[in-house]
Parts: C-alpha cells; structure tokens; sequence
C-alpha cells in the first residue's frame, strides 16, 4: 500500500492532527515531521478528556501504549520501518482478548476478567507497527450501544447512542480520540455505527478476516472490519489484517 508523501505545512494544532485521516498520519511519521510518541501522546489525550462524556472505552492503555510508541519511532529511526500503519494508535473493539488487559465484552460480570491471550488481529496489528491504546465499548455481548457503564454516545450528538455494537470504535474513532478501529459485525453492528456517526467502514466478506480470540456472537457470520474516517483507510487497514488464519475455523 503506497503512502503519498507529505508535502506542505504541517497543521497548527493537535485537534487538527488527531483529525487526519491515517494516511496522512502515515504520512507525518514517514517524512519525521511528527513521531508516534507524540501522536500517542494527542490520542491519549483526547481518549481521556472525552471519555467520560462518549462512555467509549472500557480500557485506556496508557503505559503499553507509551511503550509501543516509544519502541516504534526507535525502530523508524534506525530504519526499520514496518509499513504505512507503524506509529499509528488505534483502538480494538472489547471483544477480543489482549493479553495482560481484561476483555469484558461490555458485561459487568466480567468487568475484571482477563483472557491472557492476544486476539490475531492484535497480532497483526502489533506486527504491522500500529500502537494500541484502547479496548473501546461494545454493547453488551455484542448487542446495541449499552453496557455495563451506560450508552456510548455520538460524538456529532450526545443525546443519541452511537449505535451498533461496534459502539465504541465508531465513537471514538468519529471524535479524533483514535486513527481508527476495528469492531465486528454479525448484523449491522460495523455499518450501523460507521453511519450514525459520519464515519467509513467495512463491513468484510465472511472468512477475510480471523476472528481468533474474538467473542462468538454467530460461528457463520460474525466478520471484523475496520471503523475509519475515510475510504482510503478502510483500504490500507484491511490490507493489514485480511487473509487465511489456521486458528480460525
């Protein structure tokens, strides 16, 4: 997936930049005009600010991401440089495990429950450079946009849900609090919420993308996919994490 450089002024503030579709992000880190730490750093930032508001993550993984950033721009400068998703925070819909992080799948009952694995797609993720940040909300069990701490709001208008069960991935990414998300869709739960809040996704063909370490909600139809700004996105993301998983029946 071939990046544009950047070419022109680099925007003036931070809720510019956490604005910028991935590819321009990319395009930032590649040309060193701004490094992970320091986007990291902004998407943290926002992620805490407008949390308490959205109720759109579950988990924000402050110290390993300030970790993983710190490791990506060590490895960019010496030159091993791992694709257009390196440096980029993201954030993982809470129904895939994460070793070391509780994954609740939005139930109180498991609000402290750690599956001491990483999902394939954090692998894929973590392989491909990206940094993670957040487990974002989902409707609990993978139904609608509430859970156990309340609704995930829209960030366009707080007095709706931002619906779908993929509720958290597409509020947080429409806010400018991640680069994008991955969410899940067994029935609408990716085009349901990309819509409510202004945002692209893709809603992939069944098999293109593993579900390995992912709740079950339908063994026949449940799909991963990414939650976007852009179109474009959609395509560099899905580049990343599409293709066959032995793990995954």
């Amino acid at each position: 997936f071939v990046i544009a450089p950047w070419s022109g002024a680099v925007p003036g503030t931070e809720e510019e930049i956490a604005f910028l579709p991935v590819h321009r992000l990319s395009a930032l880190i590649q040309a060193k005009k701004i490094t992970s730490v320091e986007l990291t750093r902004i998407y943290l930032d926002r992620l805490k600010r407008f949390d308490p508001v959205l109720l759109c993550a579950v988990t924000i993984m402050e110290g390993p991401a300030r970790e993983a950033a710190q490791q990506a721009d060590a490895e960019i400068k010496a030159g091993h440089y791992r694709g257009p998703l390196h440096g980029i925070p993201w954030g993982v819909k809470d129904l895939f495990s994460t070793r070391g992080v509780r994954t609740t799948w939005g139930s109180k009952d498991f609000e402290d429950r750690v599956i001491d694995e990483d999902a394939e797609i954090v692998v894929r993720m973590r392989e491909a450079g990206a940094v993670l940040i957040a487990k974002l909300a989902t409707g609990l069990f993978a139904s609608g946009d509430n859970w156990y701490r309340g609704q995930t709001k829209n960030p366009w208008n707080t007095a709706r849900g931002s619906s779908g069960s993929s509720a958290g991935p597409s509020s947080a990414t429409a806010a400018g609090c991640v680069a994008f998300g991955i969410g899940t869709e067994t029935q609408g739960s990716i085009v349901s919420p990309a819509t409510e809040c202004g945002l692209s996704a893709l809603r992939p063909t069944f098999g293109r993308v593993s579900r390995y370490g992912a709740m079950t909600l339908s063994w026949t139809r449940d799909r991963v996919g990414p939650i976007c700004r852009t179109i474009e996105d959609c395509a560099m993301v899905f580049n990343t994490i599409h293709g066959v998983d032995e793990k995954d029946p």
